[in-house]
């Protein structure tokens, strides 16, 4: 099970068995059903509403992620049905690619045609929309039809979609192992794909973002880590200081690589304008340098 599996299973937990205590603006009721739109469902209580850091109040364990997104408002529902009780979760973020930032924090399961991405796993499906993303659980994992009309409901209510960043364009057109892909803004999202440092290595601030996948060509899988910081001297400015983290030990700078060991192996970074590209877990420098080359993919928009 991977790290970010455990973590939303830990706040899965974690929720089923936690009070409503929000309250508030109302304006997100909209988008949830009614029995009018899913047949056999039937609301349990007022519609909880936690707005910026209020949302503390309902996830203790999980709000500093949200943050990271940019999140503005959550509205939860729960739901009575004949089988059992679902959640409703619809969680506001400012910009469509913070929602589907979010949203690839997992995507391990069945991917299903909902919203414009979706997972469902165990009782729990989660997908994005616009600047939306939503989840929906039960403990009862034979709801899993109801979980889906519900979503599908909920999708069919916001009026159009959101375009992802423009950093997915530096994605190579091969080896991406597509359930690994996570779009983050800081370091509490890729430290739980994979951990990178306590520490901000990658001098992430307002301007930053980044893209972690796992790079499965020859020699590999390769971890790949990429961030675009807006201008080239900002992603100079973060190179260096990525370089002088400990984090590639023993490292040389040579042809703009720089390379080392790494906690699994060996690793290397470079700058290609204002991107900063970093490939670890390599079995050797020379397959590192190979793999830096091939990276970012020459058709990105950097």
């Amino acid at each position: 099970m991977s790290v970010r599996k455990k973590f939303w299973g830990a706040l899965f937990s974690l929720l089923l068995i936690a009070g409503c205590k929000g309250g508030g603006d109302r304006g997100l009721t909209w988008l949830l059903p009614s029995s009018g739109d899913v047949a056999g469902i039937k609301k349990e209580g007022q519609t909880q509403v936690y707005e910026g850091k209020k949302l503390f109040d309902y996830m203790d364990g999980g709000a500093e992620l949200f943050l990271e997104y940019h999140f503005e408002r959550a509205g939860v529902q729960r739901y009575q049905t004949p089988q059992g009780e679902v959640t409703v979760e619809i969680y506001q973020m400012d910009l469509p690619a913070h929602a589907f930032g979010i949203y690839s924090f997992d995507t391990q399961g069945e991917h299903l045609s909902v919203g414009q991405d979706a997972t469902y796993e165990r009782g729990l499906l989660t997908f994005w929309k616009s600047n939306y993303f939503i989840r929906i659980f039960s403990q009862n994992e034979g709801l899993k039809e109801t979980l889906l009309a519900l979503g599908r409901a909920i999708a069919q209510k916001i009026p159009q979609g959101g375009e992802r960043s423009d950093i997915l364009l530096s994605l190579p057109p091969h080896g991406v192992m597509q359930d690994s892909l996570l779009y983050f803004r800081g370091m509490i999202a890729l430290n739980n794909a994979y951990f990178l440092s306590h520490q901000n290595v990658l001098s992430l601030r307002g301007d930053g973002e980044g893209i972690t996948f796992k790079y499965t060509i020859a020699d590999g899988p390769f971890r790949v880590i990429m961030v675009r910081y807006g201008d080239p001297p900002r992603a100079t400015e973060a190179f260096e200081h990525f370089c002088a983290s400990g984090v590639i030990k023993k490292g040389a700078q040579k042809e703009g690589i720089f390379l080392g060991k790494s906690r699994r192996g060996y690793g290397g970074t470079k700058v290609t304008g204002d991107l900063m590209v970093l490939v670890l877990d390599g079995k050797d420098p020379a397959t590192i340098k190979r793999v830096m080359r091939s990276l970012p993919h020459e058709g990105d928009g950097g």
